[in-house]
């Protein structure tokens, strides 16, 4: 889900580019054959990331050049678990960081692939008991709007509600 292309600084200080892509998470046995075959020991200890990718745009935004590995470990783990497309919703819907957004997740109702307008016809359907006339004049389109003013918002992924 997180790849990230890992550069020895020293090298690059030097004008060369030496790095290599990691997939994220990795364990500790892969992160050192990495850091080994570019060069990253205790002469040479400091590295960085020259590039991020994720197939979600506003996690990639959230991964700076300094991060550090067990973060970005502990942060892919989190994406595995509550699912990528519901953490890229969160940080759509709220402006957060990666780290925030997994912080936040259980406190977030996703509906995923879910206009807010589809929401809404939902929570008619489960909460209130219109009679069949009735859910033929109802307006949904104003109650979504509503819903978005009461902490629903609505995403590329679907609809969170925070």
């Amino acid at each position: 889900m997180i790849r990230g292309f890992i550069t020895n600084l020293a090298k690059y200080l030097d004008c060369e580019l030496v790095g290599q892509w990691i997939d994220f998470p990795i364990d500790e046995d892969e992160l050192a054959e990495v850091l080994e075959e570019i060069g990253i020991n205790e002469e040479h200890e400091e590295f960085f990331f020259t590039n991020w990718e994720t197939d979600y745009p506003e996690i990639t935004k959230s991964l700076g050049q300094f991060e550090s590995i067990e973060d970005v470990n502990d942060w892919a783990e989190g994406i595995d678990f509550y699912d990528a497309s519901f953490i890229a919703a969160i940080i759509e819907a709220t402006g957060c960081d990666l780290q925030e957004a997994l912080d936040n997740a259980d406190n977030v109702t996703f509906y995923e692939g879910y206009t807010l307008e589809e929401v809404a016809e939902n929570i008619v359907e489960d909460c209130y008991d219109l009679p069949e006339i009735a859910e033929r004049y109802f307006d949904y389109e104003a109650f979504a709007r509503d819903l978005g003013y009461d902490g629903y918002t609505e995403t590329e992924y679907g609809t969170v509600y925070i």
